[in-house]
């Protein structure tokens, strides 16, 4: 077998796989998610989010750094989220804070 078929097999059987899971989910009575997995499953996008975020605030280039431009929008964009509770208003104000403060400030050698 070569390995453009192969790939496409695999490809093909992942996708299958990942419908079949889905759609047991969406299968299942109402009764089989108890509060405690209604809670657990809630929490996946926030577990996504910080999946995504955590590595461009304390890692660069392999190491741990911390920037504090970067900490502090992104507190600012949690407040924001739970005040207003708007995910795009927190990413939209503290995206913008960002870019403000790396136009204006000057650029150290």
């Amino acid at each position: 077998m070569n390995g453009d078929l192969r790939m496409f097999l695999l490809i093909l059987a992942m996708g299958i796989v990942t419908y079949f899971t889905r759609r047991a989910f969406l299968t299942l009575p109402e009764s089989f998610f108890t509060a405690r997995l209604k809670n657990g499953l809630d929490m996946i996008p926030l577990g996504i989010f910080a999946a995504l975020i955590f590595p461009s605030l304390f890692v660069k280039g392999g190491e741990w750094t911390f920037n504090p431009l970067y900490a502090g929008a992104s507190v600012i964009c949690v407040l924001v989220m739970i005040r207003w509770k708007n995910v795009f208003l927190g990413f939209g104000i503290s995206l913008f804070l960002v870019l403000l403060v790396k136009f204006l400030a000057p650029v150290s050698a």
